[in-house]
C-alpha cells in the first residue's frame, strides 16, 4: 500500500512516542494511527476531487452563437452577457465588413479559461472548425470582450492573408475602428507625422498618399518613401544608445546612403510611414464607399500592388480612391453640412486654417 509524503512524516514524527509503549500497545497505537493518516488524507483527495468538480463545472465550455460566429465560454459567464458578447463581436465584423461568412463560420473563438473543450466540440459538432484562441477576462463582459472575441477573428482573418496585405494591414484588421477616436488618431498621424510624403497628402498630392500608405511596390521602399534625414531622426529616437552596425553609426553619424541601405531589411523601421490608425482609415473608408463586398475583393486579391487590388474592387483608379479617402477622412465620414450663421462657422474655419498652415508652413515639412 502506497503512503504520501505527508503520511510517512506523520508516521516518522508519531515513531518515537509509540516506540516507548509495551511491544502489544505500539502496534494497536501504530494501527490506530496508520488508520487516522489514511482516513485524513481520503477526505483531503475527496474535498479536492469535490472543488476540482465544482471549478469544472464553473468553467465548462459554453457555446454561445449569433450569425456565423461561435464563441466557447466558461458556464460562469453569465447567459444574457455570453449572447451580448457574440452578437457585439458579430456588430463589429460586420461593421468593417472584410471578413467573409464562410471565414467566420469556419472558426470557433474559444476561451482560454473554459474546460473540457474538446468534449463539447465534439458534441456540438464544431470539429472541422479551426480553434481561434481567446485571451479573455476572468469575469466575462461586453465592455471589452466582444471587441477581443471580434479582434480574434479579425486577426486570423488578416493572417490567412497573402505575404503583402499580411504585412500591410491593422494588427487586428481595423475591428472596432471608430471615427471619433482611431479617425482622430489617423488625421493626428497625416498632420504630425515626421515625413515629407505625409505633408504631401495632406496637401492633396494623391502620389504622397500613395507613399505615405505605401500601397505601390517601390523596390526600395526606405528610399521613395522617406527621406534620410528622417530615416535618421527615427533610428536615432529608436537606437538613442548608439551602437548597431556599422552602417547605422555612419547614418547616425550624417551620411545619408547609409541610412537608406541600413534600413533595406525591414527589421529597424516599417516600411509604411501611414500608422495602423491610418490604414485602418482606409479599409473602412473603401466600406463605407463602396461597400464590404468592394473590401472583401480587395483582400482576397492576390495580384499586383496593394493599391491595384483596391482600384480593380472599387472601379475607382488609385488616384481618385485616395482622393475620396482624404475627404472622407477630414470631413470626418463626409458628413452632411449643417446650414448655420458665420459665427457658428468660424471653428471649422479656424480649424481649416490651422489644416492648411500644417501643410504649407511647417519647416520640418518643407
Amino acid at each position: 500500500m502506497s503512503r504520501s509524503p505527508w503520511l510517512l512524516g506523520l508516521l516518522l514524527v508519531v515513531t518515537p512516542a509509540v516506540r516507548a509503549q509495551a511491544p502489544g500497545e505500539r502496534l494497536a497505537a501504530a494501527r490506530a494511527l496508520v488508520a487516522r493518516a489514511e482516513s485524513l488524507e481520503a477526505g483531503l483527495k475527496h474535498d479536492d476531487s469535490v472543488a476540482q468538480a465544482k471549478e469544472g463545472a464553473r468553467r465548462h465550455a459554453t457555446v454561445f452563437t449569433s450569425g456565423s460566429l461561435t464563441v466557447l465560454l466558461p458556464a460562469f459567464t453569465d447567459d444574457a452577457i455570453g449572447r451580448r458578447i457574440a452578437a457585439g463581436a458579430t456588430a463589429m465584423l460586420d461593421d468593417i465588413g472584410a471578413v467573409p461568412e464562410s471565414f467566420v463560420g469556419a472558426l470557433v473563438v474559444v476561451s482560454d479559461y473554459a474546460m473540457n473543450v474538446d468534449s463539447v466540440i465534439k458534441m456540438a459538432g464544431l470539429g472541422s472548425r479551426a480553434r481561434v484562441r481567446l485571451d479573455a477576462g476572468l469575469h466575462p463582459d461586453t465592455l471589452a470582450d466582444d471587441w477581443k472575441v471580434a479582434t480574434a477573428v479579425g486577426r486570423a482573418y488578416a493572417g490567412s492573408r497573402d505575404r503583402d496585405w499580411n504585412a500591410w494591414l491593422p494588427w487586428n484588421l481595423g475591428v472596432g475602428w471608430t471615427m471619433t477616436r482611431d479617425g482622430q488618431a489617423a488625421v493626428r498621424d497625416l498632420m504630425t507625422g515626421d515625413t515629407r510624403v505625409g505633408a504631401q497628402c495632406l496637401a492633396g498630392d494623391m502620389r504622397g498618399c500613395r507613399l505615405w500608405f505605401g500601397l505601390d511596390r517601390d523596390p526600395n521602399p526606405y528610399a521613395v518613401r522617406f527621406a534620410p534625414a528622417e530615416l535618421r531622426r527615427m533610428l536615432a529616437q529608436r537606437f538613442f544608445y548608439g551602437g548597431g552596425s556599422g552602417l547605422m553609426r555612419d547614418c547616425l553619424g550624417g551620411t545619408d546612403d547609409a541610412c537608406v541601405r541600413a534600413t533595406a531589411g525591414g527589421d529597424l523601421l516599417p516600411p509604411v510611414p501611414a500608422g495602423y490608425a491610418a490604414r485602418g482609415s482606409l479599409l473602412h473608408a473603401v466600406r463605407r464607399q463602396h461597400g464590404a463586398p468592394a473590401l472583401r475583393r480587395a483582400l482576397a486579391d492576390t495580384v499586383g500592388s496593394l493599391g491595384d487590388r483596391l482600384a480593380r474592387a472599387t472601379g475607382v483608379g488609385g488616384d481618385s480612391l485616395l482622393a475620396q479617402w482624404r475627404t472622407w477622412l477630414l470631413t470626418a465620414g463626409g458628413q452632411a453640412r449643417v446650414r448655420a450663421d458665420v459665427r457658428a462657422a468660424i471653428p471649422a474655419l479656424v480649424f481649416g486654417g490651422l489644416l492648411l498652415f500644417a501643410a504649407a508652413g511647417s519647416g520640418r515639412w518643407r
